[in-house]
């Protein structure tokens, strides 16, 4: 995460069932998708280092930014390791 960006993979794709949110590559396999996880990945446009978006969350939300970021590291490890973003510079 040191200086490099995430974006959302482009073949991932988001879909809203009922109210519920599911990730899929191809259709063949789909996960669930909490409305936190799902925030943040819309942040992830290759623009934005993990800093500067827990530092975006911490403004909007009123909360420190070390709390943000310990927060929100676990959820950023797990998109990384089903793929759901990858890490550009």
């Amino acid at each position: 995460m040191d200086g490099k960006k995430p974006i959302k993979s482009k073949n991932l794709k988001i879909l809203d069932y009922k109210g519920t949110l599911y990730a899929t590559f191809n259709g063949s396999s789909i996960w669930k998708v909490d409305k936190i996880a799902f925030g943040l990945l819309k942040m992830c446009d290759g623009k934005k280092t993990f800093d500067q978006i827990t530092e975006e969350v911490a403004r909007k939300s009123g909360l420190k930014v070390e709390e943000v970021r310990n927060a929100t590291k676990p959820i950023f490890d797990e998109l990384t390791n089903r793929k759901f973003i990858e890490w550009v510079d």
